[in-house]
């Protein structure tokens, strides 16, 4: 309720506007990670679709910030220092100038990993593809023009380009073959009769 106010106040003025997640605590306690509550950044991309949103974060530890960002935070506010002995609430539990860049690289290898929403096979699995997927092959050899039935095929890696894939076996049982087929061999649309 204290952020829907908030923002109403805000947002009648301005658009302009980076709402962060906070979990308040400044003590650096390692139970802390139990109360980041992340995924109201969720909650609140729901509620104001369009927004920038952030997190202001006061643990040790990178991995909320990938999280954040994982889940759309686009802001991030971490304390700094350059000596975490300094004397003061922050410096032990801030970023060095090493912690820092580390959370920075952290950060743009999830970006890039994020990558698409789109599943598909990317171009750096073109050939494992091929060797991971599986296809019809002859479990014995066949002779031409004899009918394929269940017990003559195989499936099995890899599925060489233009074998034919395990959903379409239905469309080879009880045909025949218009040539004679090593065992082992990938079974092709051409090698079947029509």
């Amino acid at each position: 309720q204290d952020v829907q106010r908030a923002m109403e106040t805000v947002l009648a003025h301005t658009d302009q506007v980076v709402l962060m997640q906070c979990n308040t605590n400044y003590t650096a306690d390692p139970n802390n990670y139990d109360y980041l509550n992340l995924r109201v950044l969720e909650t609140y991309s729901a509620m104001y679709p369009g927004l920038v949103l952030g997190l202001s974060d006061h643990t040790h530890a990178v991995a909320p910030v990938i999280g954040a960002v994982a889940l759309g935070a686009r802001v991030i506010e971490r304390p700094f220092t350059d000596d975490n002995d300094r004397e003061g609430p922050d410096h032990r539990f801030a970023l060095t100038p090493d912690t820092w860049s580390n959370m920075v690289h952290e950060t743009r290898l999830l970006e890039r990993s994020l990558g698409s929403p789109v599943k598909r096979v990317e171009q750096n699995e073109t050939q494992s593809a091929i060797v991971q997927r599986r296809c019809l092959r002859a479990a014995r050899p066949i002779r031409a023009g004899e009918a394929i039935d269940r017990s003559m095929i195989d499936v099995l890696r890899p599925a060489t380009p233009g074998a034919i894939l395990p959903p379409d076996i239905g469309g080879v049982l009880g045909r025949t073959t218009r040539r004679a087929i090593e065992a082992g061999a990938a079974l092709t649309w051409t090698d079947l009769e029509a």
